[in-house]
């Protein structure tokens, strides 16, 4: 009997995605001697590994907070690799709202979505981080605005039937959070990848980010380093299997750069149900296509250290919990998927 090999992944732009949709990950487990299951074809229950890391889990590439989160739990999983993109932000306003720029929010009251019922709040965690970085580019520090806590139970649209008729409603485009700010319970919203380009194309919200701030302002969230783990035991049992997952990424990644518009119109619909064109907004392009191949470096480490220490001081990781990303990370894994490539 095959060895499962269950992969999940975010709706982010991966190589691990662009191989799915293309069915050449099944094959090339197929040829490694394993099965590949998608994780979320198992059930809602067995959808909580996606951010535990845990069993029936194995492979996972995605946003970052669910797995930075994870491994401060326990030594559930390792980092094979990372990869980069840039992606649109915004700050949203009502359209008759006296806030004109960033400066304007000084004293203002931002929707923060908060989900009681997570396992981890990775979308509190990447609205509030978005925020600060925005603010703190224009000497604005959290502590000088207010922080409104919006219950999002989930992250779909809520809205009745009727109101979205003009609007692209998929996932969680009109959230909670953003509805505060239309029924005047909070002043801003942050948006971010499809999102943020829906609600630019929506009207109902005005976009306050200018496009010096979308080129200046560093973007390290949950979606701009993204980790690819594999679940320790099955690394130690089958590294055979990680090196051909991890083959079949680099792969997949390389043909991706010689490709774009396949790569767009592969992947889009794994990206919040995105068009192409949405797609095509969404993501500094040069950059996404430049960063598909996993690395550990330098840049990797430091990134991802800064969304680490960001968790910790916003109470998602605990002090005594904080680990070495060094110790994390297993190197050999991509290196023999590297020689081999």
């Amino acid at each position: 009997m095959a060895v499962q090999a269950v992969v999940s992944r975010c709706p982010v732009a991966t190589a691990t995605e662009y191989s799915m949709k293309k069915a050449r990950l099944s094959a090339a487990f197929k040829e490694a001697g394993a099965e590949f299951v998608l994780l979320q074809s198992l059930g809602k229950k067995a959808g909580t590994a996606h951010f535990t890391q845990t069993d029936p889990l194995v492979f996972r590439e995605g946003g970052n907070i669910p797995p930075l989160w994870a491994r401060s739990q326990s030594d559930c999983c390792v980092l094979l690799g990372v990869t980069f993109q840039k992606e649109r932000r915004g700050i949203f306003v009502r359209p008759d709202s006296s806030i004109r720029s960033i400066e304007d929010l000084k004293g203002r009251r931002l929707a923060i979505p908060v989900r009681p019922g997570a396992v981890v709040d990775f979308r509190q965690m990447t609205m509030l981080h978005g925020f600060r970085d925005v603010l703190r580019w224009h000497g604005i520090s959290l502590s000088e605005v207010e922080l409104v806590p919006v219950t999002a139970e989930n992250i779909t649209t809520t809205l009745k039937a009727g109101s979205m008729d003009t609007l692209h409603n998929t996932d969680d485009f009109l959230t909670e959070d953003f509805q505060a700010v239309l029924s005047g319970k909070a002043d801003a919203a942050f948006a971010n990848s499809i999102k943020a380009v829906r609600h630019e194309k929506a009207g109902l919200l005005r976009q306050i980010m200018s496009e010096q701030d979308q080129h200046d302002i560093p973007n390290i969230n949950n979606n701009a380093v993204l980790p690819l783990t594999c679940t320790r035991p099955f690394c130690d049992e089958h590294p055979d299997i990680v090196v051909a997952y991890l083959r079949e990424v680099i792969r997949a990644a390389k043909e991706a750069q010689q490709h774009r518009e396949d790569f767009i119109h592969t992947v889009c619909s794994g990206v919040y149900g995105a068009t192409p064109e949405e797609m095509k907004e969404a993501f500094d392009l040069d950059y996404l296509f430049a960063n598909r191949i996993p690395v550990l470096n330098d840049l990797a480490f430091s990134m991802l250290e800064e969304e680490k220490q960001f968790l910790i001081e916003n109470g998602v990781i605990r002090p005594e919990d904080d680990f070495d990303l060094h110790d994390w990370a297993v190197s050999q894994f991509l290196a023999e998927a590297m020689k081999e490539e």
